[in-house]
């Protein structure tokens, strides 16, 4: 059901003191098939246990010659730090296929908002390649492309010798407004944290004041930040009457505090997963999520987080009926519903799943 793969690393280049890209090639010498946006999920072996990080590819199809996956150091993150510290060009990597829900639209026309902060502009710089540089991406030569980028200052601001040249480059089209927490007097920078205030001010002045039906319906934004940000920009979109579905957010910091019930071993239910030409059936106890009973009896489900925020897991449910349960909210969800396996638990007796 989940197909792994092994990547060579074939260069690394420090982009900031503690991020690096790593341009990455299949061993087996067949194409790595990904789109703008999208990431690896890479697979380490921890103290005896399986573990998986998702890392957002920075490059472009078409624009760049080897796909790469850029790596921001986390204090006490145990695989970015294990990646920037160990790794080097020769060293092979174990993955799942490149997957993740934050892409362009099939028509990238009309307004284009980005807010990022930190390494958050890893999947960012993968659409940017394909808007401004790709020959390929159809109506992307006429959209506006803002980027509000959040960081400490210009060192620590991953990709900015490039986006600066685009902002040369593509004055009718591109341009990005820096926010630097502890550097003040830079050029496109404000020295400012970026909050709901400031936000809104700055999408009212760019429409002179007062936002129109047809802005709203045209302008799609793009979020990857830590979760407050994300939150806050979200707000202040629905607060301005964005509508939802243009609101994309792409995060991979787990959730801590989703609920946990207790398996019951007495009680099972029958489980069956397609997808890709295969076709599994397995029982999952009472109480226990649908990933985690495959996992128990060796079977490869797609995963990545396990808290239901990175959406590797996703599969359609075709019969019976799915409890997921998210940190805040359990949506029971049935025939033709999107169900996260890693947080879903079967409620029926039987239930039919399908990997897209």
């Amino acid at each position: 059901m989940e197909q792994k793969r092994r990547l060579r690393i074939i260069a690394k280049k420090w982009e900031t003191e503690d991020t690096a890209t790593f341009s990455l090639e299949p061993v087996d010498g067949l194409p790595l098939h990904y789109r703008p946006g999208q990431y690896l999920s890479l697979i380490f072996a921890s103290f005896g246990r399986e573990k998986r990080r998702a890392y957002s590819f920075s490059t472009c199809p078409g624009v760049d010659p080897f796909p790469a996956i850029t790596v921001k150091r986390v204090v006490n993150g145990e695989f970015s730090n294990r990646l920037l510290s160990h790794y080097d060009a020769g060293d092979e990597l174990l993955c799942t296929d490149p997957y993740g829900r934050f892409l362009l639209p099939e028509n990238p026309a009309g307004a284009l908002f980005y807010i990022a902060a930190g390494g958050g502009i890893t999947p960012v710089m993968s659409h940017l390649k394909a808007l401004l540089v790709s020959p390929r991406q159809p109506g992307s030569e006429t959209a506006r492309i803002v980027l509000y980028y959040a960081n400490r200052d210009s060192r620590s601001t991953i990709f900015k010798e490039q986006i600066d040249r685009w902002m040369s480059e593509y004055p009718e089209r591109f341009e990005c407004l820096y926010f630097f927490s502890r550097e003040k007097n830079t050029d496109h920078a404000l020295y400012r944290h970026l909050n709901n205030e400031l936000l809104e001010q700055l999408l009212l002045t760019r429409s002179g004041g007062r936002l129109s039906a047809r802005e709203r319906l045209n302008t799609r934004f793009f979020l990857c930040a830590p979760k407050a940000m994300m939150r806050m920009a979200e707000m202040t979109l629905r607060t301005l009457d964005f509508p939802a579905e243009n609101i994309i957010r792409e995060t991979f910091e787990a959730e801590k505090n989703l609920p946990v019930r207790q398996a019951d071993t007495s009680q099972t239910h029958t489980v069956v997963a397609t997808g890709k030409g295969e076709r599994i059936e397995f029982q999952t106890f009472e109480g226990e999520t649908i990933l985690n009973a495959a996992l128990r009896q060796g079977i490869d489900l797609p995963y990545t987080c396990k808290s239901g925020v990175c959406f590797t897991c996703l599969a359609r449910c075709l019969a019976g009926t799915v409890d997921v349960a998210f940190a805040e909210t359990t949506q029971r969800e049935g025939p033709g519903d999107m169900v996260n396996t890693c947080i879903g638990y079967a409620v029926s007796d039987r239930v039919e799943i399908f990997y897209e």
